[in-house]
């Protein structure tokens, strides 16, 4: 099958949730002695990894496709109608009756970084009887929305995904998350080899590796397997490594409003890019630039209109050079 007969430009597998973003909390609003806090605005929306990054793709102006579980009551179907409103192909989100789709509590800070109240949730990971595998052969890049977040799949099936979809010709890509199943820090080792771009948060990589300096971070990776590394640094830009490349892109002069999803709005806008045919580097720089837009307004996936969008803002952002 060619390129170009494939179904899917990108399958993006992982969690959706429903978000409840407030703004303006203060960081000691649950400190007080008051038991109420005022804030300047409440946002209930569709979010998670998955979700986000399959958004973001479809207003790039790729054919997206969301693989995840949402349940059969009025916040899945709210979740369910949202992404088919923003473009995403809906085919292999399955509704199910014993799942709970979780809830995030989002609070934004007047800085623009937030804290998460997760849960609760049940049964909301997407599972290996969910779909036909071979599915993965029609999609030119298949991402693993959040390594340590796939419920079974982490330790049970990604690697195969991953392994049959590179055998078709398509690029692997994985995000991480922070290990809260408590599977551990090789938990996810045997996705690795089959794992063409890693693009984990510096504090994920530092879990997972030990190692705090991003040299030694994406070394580590490369050694077990990974083709390409790409650590997201938030406010210090991101730093890439291969076997022939390693760079640092510096981030824009930004204030934030929010910084919900600019890991997957970056994750997501760098799969755009490959998909063109750009270079690590103007991938790099394209993704940056989608992370800085996302941060300036509330919500996970609701600042990226189009691609134009994001060339313009790269013709007219200021970026912050940082010596390193």
């Amino acid at each position: 099958m060619s390129e170009n007969n494939k179904k899917y430009d990108v399958i993006c597998i992982g969690q959706v949730c429903q978000d409840i973003l407030t703004t303006n909390v203060p960081e000691n609003a649950f400190m007080r002695e008051t038991d109420t806090v005022l804030v300047d605005s409440l946002t209930l929306t569709s979010g998670g990894d998955a979700a986000n990054e399959a958004v973001v793709l479809a207003k790039l102006g790729d054919r997206s496709a969301l693989l995840s579980r949402v349940d059969t009551r009025n916040v899945g179907t709210m979740i369910y109608e949202d992404m088919k409103r923003d473009g995403v192909d809906v085919s292999l989100l399955r509704q199910v009756e014993d799942c709970e789709t979780f809830t995030s509590m989002v609070f934004i800070h007047p800085d623009g970084n937030h804290n998460f109240i997760v849960g609760p949730g049940r049964n909301y990971t997407p599972e290996m009887s969910d779909f036909d595998i071979n599915i993965f052969k029609e999609a030119r890049a298949v991402s693993a929305a959040s390594l340590f977040a796939l419920g079974e799949l982490d330790t049970n099936g990604i690697d195969r995904i991953f392994q049959i979809a590179k055998e078709s010709g398509a690029i692997t890509v994985a995000d991480m998350n922070f290990d809260l199943a408590g599977i551990g820090p090789h938990g996810v080792d045997t996705a690795y080899p089959h794992t063409d771009y890693l693009m984990p948060s510096f504090n994920e990589a530092v879990f997972v590796t030990g190692k705090k300096d991003p040299n030694e971070i994406a070394d580590y990776f490369l050694a077990a397997g990974v083709k390409n590394v790409l650590l997201k640094m938030g406010a210090e830009g991101c730093f890439f490594k291969n076997d022939t490349e390693c760079f640092y892109v510096d981030p824009f002069e930004i204030t934030p409003v929010d910084t919900t999803g600019c890991g997957d709005n970056f994750v997501a806008a760098f799969i755009h890019c490959l998909l063109k045919g750009m270079s690590n580097r103007e991938c790099a720089e394209f993704a940056t630039a989608a992370g800085a837009i996302n941060s300036q307004g509330v919500g996970a996936h609701m600042q990226i209109q189009s691609e134009q969008q994001v060339l313009d803002y790269m013709k007219t952002g200021k970026k912050r050079v940082i010596e390193r």
